[in-house]
């Protein structure tokens, strides 16, 4: 991080950031805040994740590791990844689970998510079907939406992430399984076509 002790004076903060779990799905918490940070700004102490997702005003910068040919809904949890789902449990109001619980079900967060990928290959499906495959340096920008994700190459794969937390309108909280959300798309997909009709 490059911060400014005091205005127009700047310094490097330098932290070697390890994955919960180096061996598996894991993930390494760069840098984030709960609430806007004011300039000039240089962290006091080391960052310290409270939560996956960001409340109200805040963001979250993190590295998420999956290994080889991992379909993450198959994953188990490992004694390395417990504060993963520590940090995921500190805000369930934020992800909203459609078919079981893993990155490799479909999900989805309150926020706006910006992922690139760092290297690797994997795969984003979307609840119509949708599935596109992302390689290094590739970027998909989730607006609340829901997906999974699936590694398909046999080298592991590592996403940066830049999450912003953002508020639903009141009514519209997700809700039911994915077979109800493919009912609401066809049904969407009908109206379509009986306008295009008319």
């Amino acid at each position: 991080m490059l911060g400014e002790v005091e205005t127009g004076i700047s310094k490097f903060e330098i932290a070697e950031i390890e994955s919960t779990d180096p061996n598996g799905y894991g993930t390494g918490f760069i840098w984030g805040f709960d609430e806007p940070p004011t300039l000039p700004y240089y962290p006091d102490e080391p960052y310290k994740v409270r939560s996956v997702l960001a409340p109200p005003g805040g963001v979250r910068v993190f590295g998420a590791h999956f290994p080889p040919l991992s379909r993450l809904a198959e994953m188990e949890w490992s004694p390395g990844s417990e504060e993963q789902r520590k940090l995921i449990n500190a805000q369930p109001s934020g992800i909203h689970w459609y078919d079981g619980v893993g990155f490799g079900c479909f999900h989805s967060h309150d926020s706006i998510a910006i992922d690139t990928v760092v290297s690797g290959t994997i795969a984003v499906e979307v609840s119509d079907g949708t599935r596109e495959v992302l390689n290094s340096g590739d970027v998909v920008v989730f607006c609340g939406s829901n997906h999974r994700w699936q590694v398909i190459s046999d080298e592991p794969c590592t996403v940066l992430v830049t999450e912003f937390h953002a508020t639903r309108r009141q009514g519209e909280e997700p809700s039911g399984t994915m077979e109800d959300v493919r009912m609401r798309i066809a049904a969407l997909a009908n109206e379509s076509e009986v306008g295009q009709e008319l």
